[in-house]
């Protein structure tokens, strides 16, 4: 056994140990996986690897990695990773604006639109002379607003087949976390001063998803994540996290985990954009963050580990 080590050779020792594979690069994962057993929080997960993960990823639904100790071949962790998209709805920057900021940009674009010319924009800003008001970012504002709605209004597929298609102001895509859990029955020999799921996001993860973004246009990553500890999840796309002090058997409550990705992981809450949300993840929280920060963060997180286990 290793001991007294650093952080940063704990780092390494578990990057000696851990191996990544494909679910269905091998047929022997088959059966490797029915010897996974998540915390009692995480049965969904558990049934989702042992069920239907092998067919999802086939399938392209989803891809399954497995993380695997190259010494006795058990499974440590494992998450899946699909595509997803984003989008910011036309109004979206509306909750940005004053209720005086609001009636001046509805205003002007309404008139636009029906081809009113009783007055102008500057009119418009004449009649609340006395607010504060930036003119310059509204008229910007007016503009982009004006230009979509004529784009929305001219697009043929709206009136060819208005039901399928959905016109948004922007989209962003995206690359969605659908899993990530541990083996409640792997241990580590070394005691770490941080959790494998810790390490695994960060260095497994996350190499993985800025791979990804080098070869796709891909803007941010995100999740939905479970709260309520009583909650055993029925869908087989709710992600878990799991993580222990030495003589602990379960894992945190679920309703730290918002606070655990958000401390830990650096996901944040969602805002001013939309995220497609699957029924099955109604319960779960919606957490996003931007790729191209995910090596800021990366670094951010082990410093931050550094400090409080110095």
């Amino acid at each position: 056994m290793v001991v007294n080590i650093n952080i940063q050779e704990q780092r390494e020792l578990l990057r000696s140990r851990f191996k990544v594979d494909f679910l269905t690069s091998d047929k022997a994962n088959i059966t490797k996986i029915q010897a996974f057993h998540s915390c009692k929080s995480g049965t969904g997960l558990e049934s989702y690897l042992k069920e239907n993960a092998w067919n999802e990823d086939q399938q392209g639904i989803t891809k399954v990695y497995l993380i695997k100790d190259v010494e006795t071949e058990d499974i440590v962790f494992f998450f899946a990773l699909s595509v997803g998209l984003l989008y910011k709805e036309i109004g979206a920057d509306d909750s940005k604006l004053s209720a005086v900021e609001k009636d001046i940009v509805d205003c002007c674009v309404k008139a636009i639109l029906e081809g009113n010319n009783t007055f102008t924009t500057d009119d418009v800003f004449s009649w609340y002379e006395g607010e504060a008001i930036d003119k310059e970012k509204l008229q910007n504002l007016i503009d982009a607003r004006t230009d979509i709605k004529m784009a929305a209004r001219e697009d043929p597929e709206k009136s060819v087949n208005p039901v399928n298609v959905k016109q948004v102001s922007e989209t962003f895509p995206g690359i969605v976390l659908t899993h990530f859990c541990k083996n409640a029955d792997y241990s580590f020999s070394e005691r770490l001063v941080f959790p494998i799921g810790f390490y695994v996001f960060w260095e497994i993860v996350v190499k993985e998803v800025l791979h990804i973004a080098s070869l796709l246009g891909c803007r941010y990553l995100y999740l939905f994540a479970a709260d309520n500890t009583e909650q055993t999840p029925a869908s087989t796309t709710v992600t878990y996290s799991e993580y222990w002090d030495e003589g602990e058997t379960d894992a945190i409550p679920v309703y730290k985990l918002v606070e655990y990705y958000k401390n830990e992981l650096k996901f944040e809450d969602v805002q001013d954009i939309t995220i497609l949300k699957p029924y099955y993840d109604f319960p779960c929280f919606s957490l996003i963050q931007e790729i191209d920060k995910l090596p800021m963060h990366r670094e951010a997180a082990w410093i931050q580990h550094s400090d409080v286990n110095a």
